[in-house]
């Protein structure tokens, strides 16, 4: 083998060793795709939630909104617990989070919590999780378990550290 030929082998050798790690992350990727997010909610596409425009809603804090189209019976009763135990389970971030009440027609607290209108929205019964700026993040049917929303409201909270 020529001295020329030698300096090419070692030339190649070398280029691939460095693009093995890039190859071999993406035949790794190729093998076997990541499996999808656990979440128990359902995660919404980013745009403003319609009742955030409201007067009185909690400006620059993260919140639970509980949306009941009727009387707040024991279904929305029990969303209120659960949304209750949620921010009391956040400890420090606890202060970070608010919970509203959403009905149509609005009016005074009930257990404790904020009462809006919804307004003309058109969103469905059940718990919104929004952001500070007002945008929609998760929703949360009746049968989420509340000890699996809690983990996950505390880790968009966590990773969400600089928000709200």
């Amino acid at each position: 083998m020529s001295l020329r030929n030698l300096a090419r082998l070692k030339l190649l050798l070398l280029a691939l060793f460095c693009a093995s790690p890039v190859l071999g992350s993406w035949v790794a990727y190729q093998a076997r795709l990541p499996e999808q997010g656990r979440t128990v909610g359902t995660l919404l596409p980013t745009r403003p939630f319609a009742a955030a425009s409201a007067g009185g809603w909690p400006q620059g804090k993260w919140v639970l909104a509980v949306v009941e189209h009727g009387e707040c019976g024991t279904v929305c009763r029990g969303r209120l617990f659960a949304t209750h135990q949620c921010q009391a389970a956040q400890g420090e971030a606890a202060e970070r989070l608010r919970r509203v009440l959403l009905t149509p027609q609005g009016g005074a607290a009930l257990d404790g919590v904020q009462r809006l209108s919804l307004g003309d929205a058109k969103v469905d019964d059940g718990v919104y999780l929004i952001d500070p700026l007002g945008n929609q993040v998760m929703f949360y049917a009746d049968n989420a378990l509340p000890t699996q929303v809690i983990r996950e409201v505390a880790r968009i909270l966590k990773t969400n550290n600089g928000l709200g």
